[in-house]
């Protein structure tokens, strides 16, 4: 079975926060993405896998590779125009604010930028305990302006109210996955808002050509590992069980698995804000 659940910073011992602080410097980020939470329930692992790929992920190599994919997810959505619903009405119906609209429109702009960089990174796990491959990489130039000044709150998966956790239960149902990430667990207090929005996602997900573009964005993320080099992450295990390897593999082919809908489908979101004049597209 897959890693049970995500594990919060306030229930981790001081050494693996640490850890959870570098992740969200090196990738300047104000949030530890879902893959790194569910990662630790295994702290060995999450130890081992990021010494090995923490390098990786500073790298210019990696940044490249992660914004060629979001900029190709972009392309993909502007030649097939899919949208979502009316994001400044569907906002305006559950009382947010412009201001409100506006750090919406930021916060959507950063899973944008962050999704293609989980969806490579996850690949790069998975290599990681088949053996690994080689490669070089040089060191990268990193500001870490956001991830030093700004923390966004995603609420656990327990801590919301019936209505959030029913739309959980069937974005679990729907993806097959055994978490809810962190895009939809930010919108739980507003749980109209999060239900159109998961409609919308929904509806996409079961489009024809919206399969076949993310089927696109597989192959593109596989031809853009070359050269990012990857240990052997069970040769540099020492404590980890069998088991614990089964779930570890689970749970992380469950992310290579979902992660490039999602690199799709943020790229939409942040373009469904620039048509209400919120958001302007980052390059």
């Amino acid at each position: 079975m897959a890693l049970p659940r995500t594990v919060e910073e306030h229930e981790i011992p001081p050494e693996l926060r640490r850890v959870y602080a570098d992740i969200r410097k090196s990738f300047d980020v104000p949030l530890v993405p879902t893959l790194f939470k569910v990662s630790a329930s295994v702290p060995e692992y999450l130890r081992l896998v990021w010494s090995d790929l923490g390098e990786v992920a500073r790298s210019r190599e990696f940044q490249s590779a992660t914004h060629a994919l979001g900029e190709y997810a972009y392309s993909q959505v502007l030649s097939s125009d899919w949208r979502m619903n009316d994001q400044h009405k569907a906002m305006a119906g559950q009382g947010f604010s412009s201001t409100d609209m506006e750090m919406l429109g930021a916060v959507v702009s950063t899973f944008a930028r962050l999704t293609p960089q989980m969806a490579l990174f996850s690949r790069l796990m998975q290599l990681g305990y088949s053996g690994g491959q080689r490669g070089k990489v040089s060191d990268g130039k990193q500001a870490s302006a956001l991830s030093r000044m700004i923390s966004l709150h995603v609420p656990g998966e327990r801590d919301t109210g019936l209505r959030a956790w029913l739309i959980y239960s069937d974005i679990k149902k729907t993806t097959g996955s055994k978490h809810v990430f962190s895009l939809f667990r930010l919108l739980s207090p507003y749980p109209g808002y999060l239900a159109s929005v998961w409609i919308d996602a929904k509806r996409l997900f079961q489009e024809r050509s919206f399969l076949r573009a993310r089927d696109e964005v597989i192959a593109r993320t596989r031809a853009l590992l070359t050269g990012l080099p990857v240990g052997d992450h069970r040769h540099m295990a020492r404590n980890i069980t069998p088991n614990q390897w089964s779930d570890i593999e689970e749970s992380v082919d469950s992310f290579v698995r979902l992660m490039p809908q999602f690199v799709l489908f943020n790229a939409i979101w942040q373009r469904s804000f620039a048509r209400t004049g919120n958001l302007q597209k980052v390059a």
